[in-house]
């Protein structure tokens, strides 16, 4: 003898009992100016993240695809800015000597 498909046709009533109470209780609410410009603001970066990530996945493709190294400018670049200061080197004596200046 088949069942009776009663516990599905419960389950159908109380969702649609629950949809009909929700529209029933229906609440206009406004958000403050200031929450909607946080909101612009705040998937706006995170659109702008995705497109930075997007970009350079991108472009590490194309090296990899072409055969160049994955990052052959960046160690230098480190390298250069982390150990080397030009402006806290010393002058040599005829560049000080021709810099020296007096105060009247």
């Amino acid at each position: 003898m088949p069942r009776s498909p009663q516990p599905l046709g419960l389950l159908l009533l109380l969702a649609l009992a629950a949809t009909a109470r929700g529209q029933e209780i229906v609440v206009s609410k406004q958000w403050q100016p200031w929450l909607i410009g946080l909101t612009a603001v705040v998937i706006f970066l995170f659109i702008v993240f995705v497109a930075l990530l997007a970009n350079r996945f991108w472009q590490l493709r194309m090296r990899r695809k072409h055969g160049d190294p994955e990052e052959p400018q960046a160690i230098g670049r480190l390298e250069k800015a982390a150990y080397s200061n030009t402006a806290a080197d010393r002058d040599s004596e005829d560049e000080q000597e021709r810099n020296k200046a007096t105060s009247l």
